[in-house]
This record gives structure tokens, C-alpha cells and sequence, in this order.
């Protein structure tokens, strides 16, 4: 007797199974739980376990009219891991971009009405380099108006004009912000 083997969708977790049993050349398909979840139930009682799930998904099986998913090819499937991926790396972003400004609002309140946003290239460096109100009140005038004008590219003047609200920023947070000895790793926070 020919075997017919489903497998309901959960996730990528079937996969690695559904491959290696399309490797033994078995007849497989995969059902999408939507389907399974919205089957009549074999059961007055709401009974939910491993014994009774898998005959409830041998009677689905079994009807004739039953829809099957289309594995995806193996492009689509590497397609969907890097979306993932990436929207793994967008909310781990979000997550430090989120630390790094509540830990400013604490240390160093007035940083963050300096820049249009605390992740450009020219804000990241100075807090690099300079992660404390006192490093940038000990910090030569050259020295920070060079990192400036190097990393944002919009001349003197610029340079200038962030210098003075960056000295501005500083001496209130002297007397209004509270020291944390902690900066995260910022290089954490440069792929934009």
C-alpha cells in the first residue's frame, strides 16, 4: 500500500521533514492549519493532544476535496528567511535605538534636540568618541568641530553652529542630567 504522508505547516519547522521524506521519495503534501483548526471537531470535548490532533488531520486527509499547500521553491523559500531576517534586524535596531535615547534623556537630555535623529553617521561618532557631557566639555574645540565636519560633510559653519548647542547641551546636563557610566557599544547602532 502506497503510503500518503501531511504534514501540517508550522513555520520552517516542517521543512527539514518534508525534505528528507521528498529525499526517500514519499508522496507528501502540507496542509495549512488554518484548515485543520477550522475542521469540525471530532470532539464535544475541546481535547487538544498529540494523539488526537494527528487522527483529526488523518480524517481531513482523507477527504477528497482537500486543498494541499505548493511547497515553494528553494529561491522563494531563501527569500522569505532573509525578509525575516531583516525584520529580525529592524525591531533589534528599534530595540537599541529605544536604550540609547532613554539612556541620553537620563545623561544627556539636551543631546537629543541637537540632531533630526540620534542614528545619523554624525551623532553616532560624537557619541563614540565623546559618550559623556564631560568628555565633550574636556574635549578640544578642533577636535569636535573636525568630527563634524568629517562625518556630516556640510562645512564650517555647520561644524560650528553643533559645536555651541553640543557646549550648550553639555553644561545643562552638568546640572540637570545624571551620570551613566554605561554607553552601549555604538558600533551596534551604525547599519542604518
Amino acid at each position: 500500500m502506497k503510503a500518503r504522508i501531511f504534514l501540517e505547516s508550522t513555520g520552517i519547522y516542517h521543512y527539514p521533514l518534508f525534505c528528507y521524506l521528498c529525499d526517500k521519495e514519499f508522496d507528501v503534501s502540507i496542509i495549512n492549519p488554518i484548515i485543520t483548526n477550522n475542521s469540525t471537531n471530532l470532539n464535544i470535548r475541546k481535547v487538544h493532544n498529540d494523539k488526537f490532533d494527528s487522527k483529526k488531520l488523518a480524517l481531513i486527509a482523507l477527504k477528497p476535496d482537500l486543498k494541499t499547500s505548493v511547497m515553494p521553491s528553494d529561491f522563494v523559500l531563501n527569500i522569505r528567511n532573509l525578509v525575516r531576517e531583516y525584520y529580525r534586524f529592524t525591531d533589534q535596531r528599534s530595540a537599541y535605538v529605544n536604550k540609547l535615547t532613554a539612556l541620553l534623556k537620563v545623561s544627556f537630555p539636551e543631546y537629543l534636540d541637537i540632531f533630526s535623529k540620534i542614528t545619523v553617521n554624525t551623532s553616532l561618532a560624537l557619541l563614540d568618541k565623546y559618550p559623556s557631557p564631560d568628555a565633550v566639555l574636556n574635549a578640544k574645540k578642533s577636535s569636535i568641530t573636525g568630527l563634524i565636519r568629517k562625518t556630516a560633510r556640510f562645512g564650517t559653519a555647520y561644524a560650528e553652529e553643533k559645536y555651541e548647542m553640543l557646549i550648550s547641551a553639555a553644561k545643562k546636563a552638568k546640572s540637570f542630567g545624571h551620570s551613566c557610566q554605561v554607553i552601549p557599544n555604538l558600533s551596534d547602532f551604525i547599519f542604518q
